[in-house]
Parts: structure tokens; sequence; C-alpha cells
């Protein structure tokens, strides 16, 4: 019976197949922080025509909201008044085409163009803000709260089940659309454990701290350029107006500078124990999952990699076995 069932599927045709496969396809990413999580999957949701979803930037909104009303999960008190916050906000994650080349620390050859996300916290826009040293500093002991999580949990498939129909792409660059749309990339760290045990395809991606580190310094450093140049463009800006000018010459804003590479090494290794060794939903490595070391793989090499897999279990042909 086995080999009629077999021969019969060699002579399916190959739209068939993405008829019966291609739907409802969900991609979990886990993995420890700065180990390419939100890039690769932007990527992999793009190679494949998938939508997208950087849970990461959920814990990241509570934290900041957690910030502005000075507020923290110390006790129950300051930890339901988190949740009410953050469950009552409104948080979408938009796809949008990338300007900027490529991004900081990633290698490879440029072949990939990674669509830019960005997270809008009750209609503003804090892409950057939730990636500064001071939400990277406490998120872990906001995403350790049972009660954050359970309500970032159902932000979580609410925003996965409206990203199906919201595929990750940037104009130009083609894509392996299904079919039958429905299929989402979602990263994090407990998405294929908790958020999504069942996901037909689950990654933990992974690196040595110290490659960790330097992706993520090239990260805050390419923001502190960014900030100086947005800077430097508003004291042109006001350079008509004599007062605002001189006021400029007097009263330049100081650069502000980021940790070492080591310092980040440190914190990396201090955020990962807090995943680890936390109660709820603790970073793991789910079962059945693919592990990826990519501290000397190029960029392109674990995005073709994740795409082939996925390929492969919605009954498609593998792509890039030459490149």
């Amino acid at each position: 019976m086995l080999s009629v069932q077999t021969g019969f599927w060699r002579r399916v045709p190959q739209q068939c197949k993405r008829r019966l496969f291609a739907r409802d396809f969900t991609i979990a990413i886990d993995g420890p922080a700065a180990s390419g999580k939100s890039s690769t999957a932007r990527a992999v949701a793009q190679e494949l025509g998938f939508g997208y979803i950087d849970s990461g930037s959920i814990y990241r909104c509570a934290t900041l909201l957690a910030l502005r009303q000075g507020i923290g999960a110390e006790t129950d008190e300051h930890s339901q008044k988190l949740v009410d916050l953050i469950s009552n906000a409104a948080v979408d994650i938009r796809i949008k085409p990338n300007t900027r080349g490529p991004m900081p620390g990633v290698t490879g050859t440029g072949r990939l163009v990674v669509p830019d996300v960005q997270v809008l916290l009750d209609g503003e826009d804090v892409s950057k803000e939730i990636r500064t040293p001071e939400v990277n500093r406490l998120v872990a002991k906001v995403a350790s709260d049972g009660g954050i999580r359970a309500a970032v949990l159902g932000i979580q498939r609410a925003l996965a089940a409206a990203a199906e129909t919201k595929p990750a792409s940037t104009p130009g660059v083609a894509t392996d659309k299904p079919a039958i749309p429905g299929g989402v990339v979602m990263d994090g760290r407990d998405i294929g454990t908790t958020v999504f045990p069942s996901a037909e395809l689950k990654i933990y991606l992974d690196a040595s701290a110290m490659a960790r580190a330097i992706r993520r310094w090239d990260e805050l450093n390419s923001q502190l350029k960014e900030k100086e140049a947005d800077a430097a463009a508003a004291r042109r800006q006001t350079a008509s107006d004599e007062l605002a000018q001189d006021s400029a010459n007097t009263a330049t804003p100081e650069p502000v500078g980021y940790p070492s590479v080591e310092d980040i090494a440190r914190e990396l290794e201090q955020r990962d124990y807090a995943d680890i060794n936390r109660q709820h939903s603790p970073l793991r490595i789910a079962p059945d999952a693919v592990v990826i070391d990519n501290t000397n793989l190029t960029f392109e090499q674990q995005v073709f990699s994740i795409t082939d897999l996925a390929r492969e279990r919605m009954g498609l042909e593998r792509k890039y076995d030459d490149i």
C-alpha cells in the first residue's frame, strides 16, 4: 500500500501539491537575544510570501509602557497595572519596504533585501524607541511575568491571524507566494513551545555570546549614527533663524555612547540566564525543532536553509541547494 501511495504522490502535479500543503503553514523561530531571529524571520517570510510577526516587539511595547508610566513588575499591583496597559493598548506590526540597504551586523552578498518593520503603539511609531538600551535592560524582567505573558499570548495569536493576509514583501523582490494564503512566520523565545506548539516548522537559532554581542553593537551603533544625522538635519533646518542658530551653536548635544561589545556580551549572558530560568514559558528548544547555529553562517545561508526546509514540508521542491 505504501508503494502505491508513493507512486501516486509522485504523479500529483506540483500545483496540486501547493493547494494541499501551502495553507495555514506556521514557521516558529526561537532563540536567545541577538541570534538574528527577527531579520531571519522577515527574510524567510518574504521569500515564501508569508505574513510576519515579531513577537519580541510586543514585549518591548509592554516594557516601553512600563518605563513611560514609571511602573515595573516587582509587585502584584504593578504587574496588574502593566497587564491592563498592554491588554488595552493597540499594537500593530507592519511590514514596509527597506530603503536603508543591508542591515547592520548582517553578513552576506547583499542578495537579500530584508523588509523593515514598523511597530505602532496606540498609533505612535515606536519602532526605534523599543530598541533603546533602556528597553533592552528591562525587557527580560517584564517578559518573565506570568500575567504579562498571558496577555501578550492573546495579542500574538491575534496578530498572527491578521498577518496571514498581509504577506511580507519588498517591491521588486520576487517571492514564492503560496496558491492559498495563510502562512505566517513568527519569532520569539517560546513560539514553538507555547504560542504555536503545533507549528509545521520549528527553528531554534543560536550563536555564541560574542557573535551576538557584535551584532547587537552594530545595531546600536547604526541607531546612534541615525540619531546624530537627524540632529544635524534639524540644526540645518533652523539655520535661517539666527536665534535658533545661535542656540544650536552654543548648546549642541553631546553624542550618546553605547556600551562596549564586552559589556553587551555580559548583558546578553545575563538575559540568557533570565530567559532560560524564568518560571513562565522559559526559553527552551522544542523537541521537534531544527537547531541552527549561525555563528559562522552568512545571513543568506541561514535564510535559504530555513526556506528550503519549509518548501520541503509544504511538498515543494528545494530551491537553494546550489547556492
